[in-house]
């Protein structure tokens, strides 16, 4: 089956949407039967794809985390927030993964 530009154009539109999952299943099953048919827009799907994956990965290493610590004088627990990594620190090391 070919494709035309118009359906790449139109479909190209939905695939970070289908890379996170966020198409109605109509949607997605439309997608799903243009990327069996064209290797251009199947290709860009699977970088999208891959970044994707690793969002995760990302949000976890960037999310603060609580970490408790007593307060002196009234007892109660108080709370920092850190970061478990940096943007840079995680880009460094994903750059290893593949």
């Amino acid at each position: 089956m070919a494709t035309n530009h118009a359906e790449c154009r139109a479909v190209h539109d939905l695939l970070a949407e289908h890379a996170l999952q966020l198409l109605a299943p109509e949607q997605a099953g439309s997608v799903v039967a243009h990327l069996d048919a064209c290797t251009a827009c199947r290709d860009e799907y699977h970088c999208l794809a891959a970044v994707a994956g690793h969002l995760s990965s990302l949000r976890e290493a960037l999310a603060p985390r609580l970490c408790p610590r007593q307060r002196h004088g009234r007892g109660s627990a108080a709370r920092d927030w850190s970061t478990s990594l940096t943007l840079s620190q995680w880009v460094d090391r994903m750059a290893y993964v593949r």
